[in-house]
């Protein structure tokens, strides 16, 4: 101090006494540490913890879950053994607010603090212990519930595709331009989220197209519903079809199922689409465009299922010839017993022993499925294609008391139709029925039909032929 200038030198013939008040005389001209906080301004939030009453936080009001918390009287009983909460809460709060909202996550136990305070005003349960963090904008809010609630509980698809669409939304009002794909799955997954492109494909598409069936939904029905969805627009497209016209019809159809689902789901939680409703669902999609387009379902089917399994996009005039009405089919009691005696056309001439004797089998099989499932009056003998036989129009069935047995047997319709499609007489496999199977595609109908297919035909003892 004394090179510096800032301390006198003491004189040189100063006392020990003299020399101490003098240091003691400068400790008290030197000025105090700054005040970290002196420069904030009121309101404004810094990270730290403090402690706020229950009453004056909110819960987040773009919270992404749509449904009471299943675990909700677990947590409630945990709280109240432990005299209240006694984990930090995670708050914020918008520039310009007064009050503090949940951050990440906390919105059950929020709500239960202060269920419980307004119940028995104890003052364990008045205040709570809440880590602030300053507002970093809407987005950083919705990607902080949307990993907390992935988290700590099981998290709905339909709640999954709202938090996604509101993430969407939000970061593209702050870009101030339209956000791809892409870049929303890179900023969610910065934000410590899992979210794939095609995943988030899924979600926009059930936000857009159906919010009445939202609940019901998973990732693999949705997924299946978008597929159709998007090979029927390609038809349309060829069809020149009018858009407004189209999407009106879709989104009456998903209402009408809407209603039919809730009718008889009203107890279940969640009701999540089965197979079966599946299906009826991409039935009825198909129907709908049928009349549109004015052609047959079974012509629609054939052809979406053409659009699904192409490598490359199709002609116009290859979906509009797919989609043109198809020649009669053969009378229902023939059907079965000409596709069994032309089994030696399902296989090509070169192909001998074993290579035949497979051909017989899957020739046998499916008039066997044919049979089970009441398909002889759309499956007819063409032995130009590569299986030996094609699937025509659905004819519908008489009555309206086998609910069961209709969607078996359009499911089971769909089935043979990407069969008799989805072979390319390479030969490549020794049994038909071995593609199929290793086509991803037609797992989730395969499946099914399968279980449906050894259950009815499980009294039958198998033939010689068969063994």
């Amino acid at each position: 101090m004394e090179k510096r200038g800032k301390l006198l030198p003491p004189a040189s013939n100063a006392t020990t006494g003299e020399r101490r008040a003098l240091l003691v005389q400068h400790s008290l001209a030197v000025k105090g540490t700054t005040n970290a906080a002196a420069d904030l301004q009121p309101g404004e939030d810094v990270d730290g913890w403090t402690l706020v009453r229950c009453m004056d936080i909110d819960c987040y009001d773009r919270n992404p879950r749509v449904r009471t918390n299943k675990r909700y009287a677990d947590i409630r009983a945990s709280i109240e053994a432990r005299g209240g909460l006694k984990d930090a809460l995670s708050v914020t709060r918008r520039p310009g607010a007064n009050r503090y909202m949940c951050y990440f996550g906390g919105n059950t136990r929020l709500q239960i603090m202060q269920e419980l305070w307004l119940e028995t005003h104890d003052s364990r349960y008045e205040w709570i212990r809440v880590v602030v963090h300053p507002w970093a904008g809407e987005a950083d809010v919705i990607s902080a519930h949307l990993a907390e609630n992935e988290n700590r509980a099981e998290t709905l698809f339909w709640e999954k595709a709202r938090g996604t669409a509101l993430l969407k939304s939000e970061l593209e009002s702050e870009l101030q331009r339209p956000l791809s794909l892409r870049e929303l799955s890179e900023h969610a997954q910065r934000c410590g989220l899992k979210l794939h492109s095609v995943t988030a494909s899924n979600y926009l598409f059930a936000i857009d197209y159906l919010a009445p069936i939202g609940l019901h939904l998973t990732h693999e029905s949705t997924a299946a519903i978008r597929a159709r969805f998007g090979c029927l627009e390609k038809l349309a497209e060829a069809l020149n079809l009018d858009p407004l016209v189209r999407k009106t019809a879709f989104e009456e159809l998903v209402a009408d199922i809407a209603t039919e689902i809730n009718a008889f789901r009203e107890t279940d939680d969640p009701p999540r689409l089965g197979k079966d409703d599946v299906e009826m669902i991409l039935s009825r999609m198909t129907s709908q465009f049928a009349t549109l387009a004015k052609c047959t379902p079974a012509a629609a089917e054939r052809a979406a299922l053409a659009v699904a399994g192409a490598e490359r996009q199709l002609p116009h005039s290859e979906i509009r010839r797919l989609l043109c009405e198809p020649p009669p089919c053969e009378t229902a009691s023939d059907a079965t017993d000409a596709m069994e005696r032309a089994a030696p056309a399902v296989s090509p001439p070169t192909r001998k022993g074993r290579d035949a004797r497979a051909g017989v089998r899957f020739s046998k099989r499916v008039g066997d499925f044919v049979s089970v499932f009441r398909l002889s009056d759309c499956v007819r003998l063409d032995p130009s294609q590569p299986r030996g036989f094609c699937v025509e129009p659905l004819p519908a069935l008489r009555g309206g008391s086998e609910e069961v047995g209709r969607v078996g047997r359009a499911a089971a319709h769909r089935l043979l139709a990407q069969l008799s499609i989805s072979a390319d007489g390479s030969g490549s496999e020794a049994d038909p029925m071995v593609a199929l199977l290793r086509d991803p595609s037609s797992w989730a109908a395969t499946r099914s039909l399968l279980d449906a297919y050894h259950r009815a035909c499980a009294e039958k003892p198998p033939s010689a032929e068969e063994k």
